[in-house]
């Protein structure tokens, strides 16, 4: 009995700490043993790159220059929670898509994601390169939510796309093409 009591404790212990320590809504955690953690936070320049003289259409990338992986590296297979708080009242709904960087040549200095892609019949399907996880909510913990996946993820260099909110979702179009993105990678 003492040590289903004391375990209860520390459950809710670890789940408040965890709650307290992530502030920033929209912005991906992962949970290690020392706490929760930020990803890589890069800036990005959004391109446009016609597939085979525009025949196979338009994929829009998010590229990050002069970086060819993440310095946040987990074991494939072993990944640690992945943690999101959310504005109250936010459908959680498709709201978090992973991208997985395209394979560029081995001398190149960048990475390069998908954000979507177009060709003459409409969109394309970027399900290889596009995954988006379930967010469930933390019991106990007010708009938080843990990012559950369907499939694991392979390894490769992956970034969260940007969310956009309240006055940057209106200035979308009036940007200079850059966006921050949270990377990390998969070994």
């Amino acid at each position: 009995m003492k040590n289903l009591l004391l375990f209860i404790l520390l459950a809710s212990y670890s789940v408040v700490s965890m709650c307290q320590e992530i502030e920033k809504t929209f912005v991906p955690y992962y949970q290690t043993e020392d706490g929760t953690q930020e990803f890589e936070r890069v800036s990005s320049k959004i391109e446009a790159k016609a597939i085979g003289f525009g025949y196979g259409g338009v994929n829009q990338y998010l590229t990050v220059f002069n970086s060819k992986n993440s310095p946040i590296r987990f074991k494939s297979g072993s990944l640690p929670k992945f943690l999101m708080k959310l504005d109250p009242g936010i459908d959680p709904l498709d709201l978090v898509i992973i991208s997985k960087a395209d394979v560029v040549k081995k001398r190149k200095t960048y990475r390069r994601f998908v954000q979507q892609g177009h060709n003459m019949g409409g969109a394309k399907d970027l399900s290889e390169h596009l995954t988006i996880p379930e967010l469930k909510p933390i019991e106990g913990q007010e708009n938080l939510y843990e990012m559950v996946f369907k499939k694991p993820l392979v390894p490769g260099e992956y970034a969260f796309q940007p969310i956009y909110k309240g006055q940057q979702a209106a200035n979308i179009l009036a940007t200079n093409n850059n966006v921050r993105i949270y990377c990390f990678g998969i070994d």
